[in-house]
């Protein structure tokens, strides 16, 4: 429905809810409030694209920050593994010095 709504011109769209959802994508796109601020269809708006975004392989996303929010997650889970192969290499210094 997120990627439908975000790719349907249709004014009388037969897609059940799909004028709902555009509403609540132009409400995400011109909100002041924004979900940081505490607007709390923002933050549904939000919920719904970290999701869609999670599961999207398509290249080129239309749905509304899909790229970016990918992007990020990208990011995160580097900055992850990068933590773990530190804390990994910590702990095998000091098996090694306690083997000696």
């Amino acid at each position: 429905l997120l990627l439908h709504a975000s790719t349907c011109s249709s004014t009388k769209c037969t897609s059940a809810n799909c004028a709902k959802m555009k509403g609540l994508l132009k409400h995400g796109a011109g909100c002041k409030v924004k979900a940081n601020g505490g607007c709390n269809v923002c933050k549904r708006i939000w919920a719904l694209l970290q999701i869609h975004a999670r599961q999207c392989k398509t290249e080129n996303c239309p749905v509304p920050n899909c790229m970016a929010i990918r992007e990020r997650y990208r990011q995160l889970q580097l900055q992850q593994q990068a933590m773990d192969d530190r804390r990994r290499q910590m702990m095998n210094q000091t098996y090694h010095q306690q083997a000696r």
